[in-house]
């Protein structure tokens, strides 16, 4: 069956064939590293994690590349304001790159918390500013920047004259120009005020990251940074970029530009685009404070497999709001998922396999959904449905042959990062301890039988007395 994306370039659902047969090039736009990873932002790690995953058990090779930005992504869009980076280093008495590295290792800890695989390659921007420079001095050597008192201009009037430029946000030059006056901060440097900046001055401002370019001492524009990276290490035309919505202008029609400007390809032929996780109606921001971040969750007692199936239970084109109820629901199927398991592991897989049909059915309807651009919701719900046709199979035999059941809800839930696989040794010891529990109730010495039971409690496992024997889940 043919995968579909919907590419925002085209508005459209288009069937996924990559540039190279079996091979997919994959560039996804990452954190800017001053602050926690709040859950609106896990969205699209998660979002692009599963697709990756999707696409290497479809049998794809996979080359997934994903930035972090810890220089040039200013307060305002409009080449205003201060670095990101810079501000929040301030507020703390650091200097930027102790808050880098200290960002750095929380944000690789808390994604992985959330079974964010780490991408092949994780490039940062500081790590990059020759080939920055190389690649400024190419859109100026072809016409399609300007320099002036050290700062250099993307200049968008002449690059229209030879490339298409707002189609990805479907807006024409005269609306982008209105916008621009509306919205950016007069700059009497600029040409026109809808041109971006490829390279900033920064002799004199107090700026504390800052390099020597052929221009001035300064520091790069926030949207070259993944023009270059992408292409650095993906090729100059690659499979998919992906990103927030918030970057369908102006981040990736101008990344896209400098590309087409540079070396005369325009980067991606997939560009998708999750919707965000509203906040009381509104987008979650650092800086309008209303956000929760993971470690929040996770603090509160939330499982990272929890706070992923409940980023995964809704379309990534579908705007959602922010709900504990939402995470609460996700624990509860989370632990009826591994009840399930449990029974499965227990029942003594007696006579023909009772749910052949229904197994063969799961996976066919869980590609379709999948292959319908990603559609995790549906998907997660044909496994849900499924995991009702298991406990209705043991509640009428609790020795029934489920067949695969076991090992296809671990394979599917996989691919939607909710990992299933316990560890062995742990999985041995708790079988161990509910065999001494076992051993005590039959020797009616219930006050050892309630010790194990209370103790195993305590360190997070979850038991329940069946028909079928003790089931053990993690709480």
């Amino acid at each position: 069956m043919p995968l579909k994306l919907f590419n925002t370039l085209t508005r459209e659902k288009e069937e996924f064939e990559p540039k190279e047969e079996g091979k997919v090039k994959f560039y996804s736009c990452g954190q800017t590293i001053y602050d926690d990873l709040h859950i609106g932002n896990a969205r699209p790690y998660a979002v692009w994690d599963t697709l990756r995953r999707y696409l290497e058990w479809k049998g794809f090779t996979v080359r997934h590349v994903q930035n972090i930005t810890d220089v040039g992504h200013l307060t305002d869009d409009g080449d205003q304001g201060e670095d990101k980076v810079e501000k929040r280093a301030k507020e703390l008495g650091l200097e930027p790159m102790e808050l880098v590295e200290d960002q750095i290792e929380r944000y690789f800890e808390d994604t992985q918390a959330i079974n964010v695989e780490r991408q092949d390659i994780v490039p940062r921007a500081t790590g990059h500013l020759n080939e920055m420079i190389n690649y400024i001095e190419k859109i100026i050597e072809n016409g399609y920047a300007y320099e002036r008192e050290g700062n250099v201009y993307f200049d968008i009037d002449a690059f229209v004259k030879d490339y298409p430029y707002g189609e990805m946000a479907k807006k024409d030059l005269e609306q982008l120009k209105k916008e621009a006056e509306s919205r950016v901060e007069e700059d009497s440097k600029k040409k026109n005020q809808y041109d971006f900046a490829l390279w900033l001055n920064a002799e004199g401002t107090g700026h504390l990251m800052k390099w020597e370019s052929p221009w001035s001492t300064g520091y790069p524009g926030w949207h070259l940074e993944c023009s270059v990276m992408g292409q650095k290490y993906l090729g100059d035309e690659f499979d998919i970029h992906a990103g927030g919505k918030d970057h369908i202008f102006p981040h990736h029609p101008n990344e896209r530009a400098q590309c087409f400007a540079a070396t005369g390809e325009g980067q991606a032929r997939y560009w998708l685009h999750n919707e965000f996780i509203q906040w009381e109606g509104e987008k979650m921001s650092k800086s309008k404070g209303n956000f929760v971040t993971v470690r929040d969750l996770l603090d509160e007692g939330y499982s990272g497999n929890a706070l992923r199936l409940y980023l995964v239970s809704s379309h990534y084109r579908s705007e959602t709001n922010f709900s504990r109820e939402g995470f609460e629901k996700a624990e509860k199927e989370l632990k009826k998922l591994k009840r399930t398991l449990k029974r499965v592991e227990k029942s003594g897989q007696e006579g023909e396999n009772v749910l052949e049909e229904e197994t063969e059915k799961l996976r066919k309807r869980f590609e379709e959904e999948m292959d319908d651009d990603l559609n995790t919701a549906n998907a997660k719900q044909e496994l849900m449905e499924y995991i009702n046709s298991v406990n209705a199979a043991l509640d009428q035999n609790s020795d029934a042959n489920t067949g695969e059941a076991k090992q296809v809800l671990e394979e599917l839930f996989e691919i939607l990062g909710v990992e299933l696989r316990e560890d062995k040794e742990e999985s041995e010891l708790v079988e161990t301890l509910l065999e001494l529990r076992e051993s005590a109730r039959e020797n009616e010495d219930y006050e050892t039988s309630d010790f194990i039971r209370d103790r195993l409690g305590e360190i997070g496992f979850e038991i329940e007395d069946t028909d079928e024997g003790a089931i053990w889940v993690e709480s």
